[in-house]
C-alpha cells in the first residue's frame, strides 16, 4: 500500500518563520525530489541555518494493491 507523502520545507528568514508543503504520491518520489533539489536546500541552509526539510508520510492511501485472480482448480469440472 502506498500513501501520499508531504515534503515539508521550513526555514526562518530575518526571524520570520516560513513553511511550504508539497505532496507526492509516495515516500520514494518525495525523497527523490529532495535529492534533486539538494542545491536548492543548500542555498537556504547557507543563508539561514534554522532550516529543515523532510518527507512525512500521511495516512491517506494513494494506491492500493490490486486483487489477484485465484488460480484455477484442476479438480473442478469445467
Amino acid at each position: 500500500m502506498e500513501y501520499f507523502t508531504a515534503m515539508v520545507i521550513a526555514y526562518t528568514l530575518r526571524d520570520v518563520p516560513f513553511e511550504a508543503i508539497v505532496y507526492y504520491e509516495n515516500e520514494r518520489k518525495c525523497s527523490d525530489a529532495i535529492m534533486d533539489g539538494a542545491d536548492f536546500y543548500k542555498t537556504i541552509y547557507k543563508a539561514e541555518r534554522d532550516s529543515h526539510i523532510s518527507c512525512i508520510p500521511t495516512e491517506i492511501a494513494s494506491a492500493s494493491p490490486s486483487p489477484k485472480l485465484r488460480p484455477k482448480n484442476n479438480m473442478e469440472k469445467e
